[in-house]
This record gives structure tokens, sequence and C-alpha cells, in this order.
């Protein structure tokens, strides 16, 4: 799971063109991913439900790499536990 988890966080961040509009807010296919991505992480993390609610609630570029940034974490600590 953690892998597709990271796969579908790294193609948000990096294709912002397709996913971001001009004022760098998601658009509805950047939240549709975001959506898919925050159901995943929910699952194996709960812990990070406020922050995933704030994301949602306010997709802004900067929220994104936010929750982008702590769900990389999660998952490289996961990695070195494993």
């Amino acid at each position: 799971m953690s892998e597709e988890v990271k796969s579908l966080v790294e193609k948000l961040i990096t294709n912002r063109k397709e996913f971001f509009d001009k004022t760098n807010t998601l658009n509805s296919d950047g939240r549709r991913l975001l959506n898919k991505i925050i159901k995943l992480v929910l699952a194996e993390y709960p812990e990070l439900r406020k922050l995933a609610s704030k994301t949602r609630k306010n997709p802004t570029l900067e929220n994104v790499i936010k929750l982008a940034d702590e769900i990389r974490s999660r998952v490289s600590q996961e990695k070195t536990n494993h």
C-alpha cells in the first residue's frame, strides 16, 4: 500500500499544471486524486485525520505539500522499521 500512496502523492505534486489551477488550488481532478490518497492514508495512519481534513477544506499547493511531506515521512519511517 505504501508504494501506491507514494506514487500517487508524487503524481499529484509533480503534475501541477494538470491538478492545480492558476491560483495554486486543486482543480476537480486534483481533488479526486487527493481524496483517493487520503482514503488510503487514513486506513493506515488515522492520526493524520486532522491534517487531511484541513487539506480537503483548503486544498492549496502549500497544504497539499504539507500533507505530502507528512505521508512521505510516515512511509520512510515504516521502511526503516521493517
